[in-house]
């Protein structure tokens, strides 16, 4: 079968070099392996592992990584039996990448585990048991391996990104290095040139780097309570990539927006998967059917969306506190029960363990059992449960949520002396990517922060956020700067009167400054944002 533009990294990852035979290493009968068990496995391994979790698809069986010291084909996949081989001589040419070492690693492993989770060996796989059929010969005639490269080069870029590996950029210097260590002539028989495969991993880039964009403003929207918009990032992001990851956040947004719609009479406590009782709008009556609807609706949705998350990883403890979650609002009490009981068994930290007892304890106070309900907060607290602390103060009629008053802010808070509304008077992104018919998103690239751009229905309603980056050494005008306590955001700016969990550690937004703070697992700050949005 003809071959075709072969992108990125594995050079061929998912090639043969002989050019005669179809890949992903055809069966793998003719690897000599000799295998290597030492750290640079472990480093391996421990990328493996994270972009696997990254993909989320814990339904199907994981390969298994090998790590060969007999130079072969750099990186291959062989379905025949589940192992992705990648050569000790190409883990070395990733790690003379030096800081991006890793994100090399990141880019080179994801390739080839999408072409699993893509089934992109099936058209081999048919014609090799059903030789005799006429199909056959029409799927030889497939040109379907630049479409899987491509894809290859794109989702595991992605794949790479969602958990924490910054590949764009690092692609086409991976493919030409790879190129002289192997000593590969710029011309290869029976393949296009390094410069036109180059041209198709930049196009690859492109599209990774849209799809960056959309989700980094996605979460922001949701940070940011602007919960239809960013519904709308989440269904264009689920198009092409469905990973656990996504589908949670796609819940907690829907679950937020329901919550939106809640008057805090009727539910004072604070959720773990939402912590602004105050944000909510207070004029719900219950006379209003179509906010009921809505409501009803998009826990609904939330619903479906944690269900998504917990097939694709039946060990992945949020989409199980989650789901309890809506249905404790939705006051199923016996099926929510249910679903901490078995997220419990999943939780691998004790924080995440305590958010489930917080959770225990709204039920018990929804149910007028306040002595339970403190109890359960109390042992959720120890834990290191933030929204333990919280929900004792509802509790109890004071604390952080009865007198948490933000101090009056003074003065415009800046990030490198750029002003927002210099901006939003003549918006200028790097890049502008279209997200829907009326929905359009961006990005600015600055010096030590990043500016994000949001804009829907002609303009009329709009998101600019810009948020520091590593190294920044600015300060905002009461003086907090990266690495500070969470103490002393509290100090300076009082009680957040919005906080949201994240993966690991939480973001404090305050409103009034038009400033946030991600905090981290260490509660110290990791970045700080300004941001200006429509009042629409």
């Amino acid at each position: 079968m003809k071959k075709c533009i072969l992108l990125l990294m594995g050079i061929i990852a998912g090639w043969t070099i002989d050019a005669q035979e179809f890949a992903f290493a055809a069966g793998g009968d003719k690897f000599v392996l000799e295998r290597v068990e030492n750290y640079k496995l472990t480093v391996a391994q421990k990328v493996f592992d994270d972009m696997h979790r990254g993909r989320g698809d814990f339904r199907l069986q994981k390969p298994t990584l090998i790590m060969n010291r007999k130079p072969g084909d750099m990186a291959s996949f062989i379905p025949d039996k589940l192992q992705v081989i990648l050569d000790e001589k190409a883990y070395d040419v990733c790690v003379s990448f030096g800081k991006d070492s890793l994100n090399a690693l990141a880019a080179l492993l994801g390739h080839e585990l999408i072409h699993y989770y893509e089934n992109h060996d099936w058209n081999r796989h048919f014609a090799k048991k059903n030789e005799n059929l006429e199909t056959t010969a029409q799927l030889e005639k497939l040109q379907e391996g630049c479409k899987h490269e491509a894809q290859a080069d794109y989702l595991g870029g992605f794949m790479a990104f969602s958990v924490g590996y910054n590949t764009y950029g690092i692609m086409p210097k991976l493919l030409v290095k790879l190129y002289q260590t192997y000593d590969y002539p710029e011309n290869l028989p029976g393949y296009p040139s390094l410069e036109e495969r180059l041209k198709m991993v930049n196009s690859a880039m492109i599209q990774l780097k849209d799809l960056q964009i959309v989700f980094e403003t996605a979460n922001l929207l949701t940070i940011l309570e602007q919960y239809s918009d960013a519904s709308v990032y989440y269904k264009n992001i689920l198009q092409t990539f469905q990973g656990r990851e996504i589908y949670n956040n796609a819940g907690v947004n829907a679950a937020l927006a329901a919550l939106a719609l809640t008057n805090p009479a009727d539910m004072p406590f604070v959720y773990p998967l939402e912590l602004d009782p105050k944000s909510r709008l207070f004029g719900l009556k219950s006379s209003d059917k179509e906010k009921e609807v809505q409501r009803a609706n998009l826990l609904k949705l939330a619903l479906d969306y944690f269900e998504r998350a917990r097939i694709l990883d039946e060990n992945y403890a949020p989409s199980y506190l989650n789901k309890a979650c809506v249905l404790a609002l939705q006051e199923e009490w016996e099926d929510a029960d249910y679903l901490i009981k078995k997220g419990k068994k999943k939780a691998t930290d004790p924080a995440t363990a305590g958010d489930f007892q917080v959770l225990e304890g709204i039920m018990a106070a929804m149910q007028k059992d306040s002595v339970k309900a403190l109890d359960l907060f109390r042992k959720a607290e120890t834990q290191g449960s933030i929204w333990a602390t919280i929900n004792i103060g509802v509790l109890k009629r004071s604390g952080e949520m009865s007198g948490g008053a933000s101090i009056p802010g003074k003065g415009v808070e800046e990030i490198e002396q750029f002003p927002l509304a210099d901006f939003l008077a003549a918006p200028n992104p790097d890049r502008e990517v279209k997200v829907d018919k009326e929905v359009f998103c961006g990005v600015r690239q600055f010096k030590q922060s990043k500016l994000f751009i949001h804009y829907a229905n002609a303009g009329k309603k709009y998101l600019l956020v810009q948020e520091t980056q590593a190294g920044y050494s600015g300060r905002t005008l009461r003086n907090i700067g990266l690495g500070d306590s969470q103490d002393k955001v509290k100090t300076a700016y009082g009680n957040a009167s919005r906080k949201l969990a994240l993966s690991s550690g939480s973001v404090w937004v305050y409103p009034e400054f038009n400033l946030f703070f991600r905090i981290s697992a260490q509660s110290k700050v990791e970045s700080w944002g300004v941001f200006r949005k429509s009042s629409t």
